[in-house]
């Protein structure tokens, strides 16, 4: 049977998801990474939080927010799924700025009382339309997307350049088919708990 064209489940999430994961060229770990969820709706409301792990000299092991509940929130929703999801990380406040053009290497400016967090993508490729009716992406869940892959990006700690690049990926083979960029930027990107 056809979906009706209105969706009968209910809206949980929808925003921008920014993803910046780098390593040395050659590494088998990552040596920075910045996963910020940029909030339109939740049941928290609206706001920004970015998991931020640096591990380049001395590191830095972050989740910064304006919105305190919503980074309960997104813990709560992440929960599980493995990496810096699971690490028990220090909530601090932050302020958030976005800079560029979406066409041409944007970039998210996260300035908390003490350090100073600016990361980039550039060379982007053209944007890659997800549409994962459930159980396509995750069991349960609708979700859409607008994904614009990464071919370079940059992760600045405190004035220093960290050393890295993105590097390939497999986890959208069974979405979207082979191997795309460890940084990437989803716009529009919303999560409906289907309708049961």
């Amino acid at each position: 049977m056809d979906r009706p064209i209105v969706n009968p489940g209910r809206l949980y999430w929808t925003g921008q998801h920014w993803i910046n994961y780098l390593r040395p060229p050659d590494a088998g770990e990552n040596c920075a990474m910045v996963s910020l969820w940029h909030t339109h709706y939740s049941s928290a409301g609206e706001g920004t939080v970015a998991y931020v792990l640096i591990e380049h000299g001395s590191s830095y092991h972050r989740i910064c927010t304006d919105n305190p509940e919503l980074a309960v929130f997104i813990q709560h929703w992440m929960s599980g799924r493995g990496g810096m999801y699971d690490m028990e990380l220090e909530v601090t406040p932050a302020v958030f700025t976005r800079s560029g053009n979406v066409l041409d290497a944007p970039a998210w400016t996260i300035e908390t009382a003490d350090d100073l967090v600016i990361a980039r993508w550039d060379g982007l490729q053209l944007p890659e339309l997800l549409e994962a009716p459930g159980p396509g992406l995750r069991e349960g869940w609708d979700v859409f997307s607008c994904l614009f892959f990464a071919r370079t990006a940059q992760i600045n700690f405190n004035g220093h350049m960290i050393p890295g690049e993105p590097y390939p990926v497999d986890i959208w083979k069974p979405t979207l088919g082979g191997e795309r960029s460890s940084c990437v930027f989803a716009l529009s990107e919303t999560f409906i708990q289907a309708a049961r």
